[in-house]
């Protein structure tokens, strides 16, 4: 008498799926996208300048190698080298430009002008820094909303 049953001689293999790799690949996204995404407000919120709204943007200069002038309200204009630089007040514009331009001509320059600025105020930082011969002069504006 056989008391085995028909199928008892062919071993059956149980699949599974193992769930610790894709936790690891999972939490390895979560991990890059948290530091690869700005906290909070953008970069233009930030500011304490209001910048005016304009149709036509670029995204606001978004690299790291650039300099940025703002003019705020009342006129005052100061420098930002690099994100990495504190502001530095401007009282001569042209000699700080110069200065700027021997030690980096490549560097693009942003105005971020204060929409309460005057334009006169505005228009000379765009002329001057064209003079000295800064190539990639951008004006900065805030997105419609």
């Amino acid at each position: 008498m056989n008391f085995r049953s028909p199928g008892a001689g062919r071993r059956r293999v149980e699949t599974t799926l193992e769930l610790t790799p894709l936790i690891d690949v999972i939490f390895l996204l979560l991990i890059f996208f948290v530091m690869t995404t700005s906290p909070g407000m953008r970069a233009a919120e930030r500011l304490d300048v209001a910048l005016p709204e304009a149709e036509s943007t670029d995204g606001g200069g978004q690299v790291d190698d650039r300099a940025v002038l703002r003019v705020y309200a009342d006129g005052t204009v100061v420098l930002q080298r690099s994100p990495d630089h504190p502001e530095e007040a401007i009282d001569d514009l042209r000699a700080t430009l110069d200065d700027l331009y021997e030690r980096a001509p490549q560097t693009p320059i942003w105005i971020r002008g204060d929409v309460d600025a005057t334009h006169g105020a505005v228009i000379e930082i765009l002329d001057t820094a064209r003079q000295v011969g800064f190539d990639r002069v951008h004006m900065a504006v805030r997105p419609p909303t």
